[in-house]
């Protein structure tokens, strides 16, 4: 496997690898002492259904350019038998975030290539840009709907720094939790 960055003129090739999963399970948020003693996430089952980013309003590697300065962006696909089998956007700090702050915009592995190793890979890619660029924190947003996402960013070494359960107002998604893990590098 081979990870190779990119510019946004092979955004359409990174569009290619589907972001989309199946929820299975969902992290409840379960305030401890009506919060004054943390907050607990547990795994519930829920009915399965196909979760697809790709099909949110704006959310499209494809419309990223018309919202962003992708020039500034680092971009990553992940090639292996001359297959897209993975991808990772990272965004410089933007405004709203704690400042020395990189952004993990997104990561997306493809459905037969998942549990390969191929996210850890593209995860170093990031640290790396990162790093070369003065960055002493990496964000990542998430949604409790997203449970092997969670998993994965815990296993990374990201740690769970905000838990918001009104972060949206989008009625597509206004029953998610907004869940922001940081990692020092």
């Amino acid at each position: 496997m081979n990870i190779l960055q990119i510019d946004q003129s092979k955004l359409s090739d990174y569009a290619t690898i589907s972001i989309a999963f199946e929820v299975k399970d969902k992290l409840h948020v379960a305030p401890v002492g009506n919060g004054l003693g943390g907050l607990q996430l547990v795994k519930i089952p829920c009915t399965s259904y196909v979760k697809d980013y790709d099909l949110l309003p704006d959310c499209h590697p494809k419309s990223w350019p018309k919202q962003f300065d992708l020039e500034t962006w680092g971009l990553f696909i992940a090639v292996e038998d001359d297959q897209y089998i993975g991808a990772a956007a990272v965004a410089p700090e933007m405004e709203g975030f704690k400042g020395n702050t990189s952004i993990l915009w997104d990561l997306r592995v493809h459905p037969n290539a998942r549990g390969r190793g191929v996210g850890e890979e593209l995860i170093e890619a990031v640290v790396q840009w990162s790093v070369e660029r003065g960055y002493g924190t990496l964000l990542v947003e998430t949604q409790n709907v997203n449970v092997p996402a969670c998993t994965f960013y815990s296993k990374m070494g990201f740690v769970l720094g905000t838990v918001d359960a009104h972060g949206y107002n989008d009625p597509l998604v206004e029953d998610e939790v907004k869940l922001l893990w940081y990692r020092d590098i």
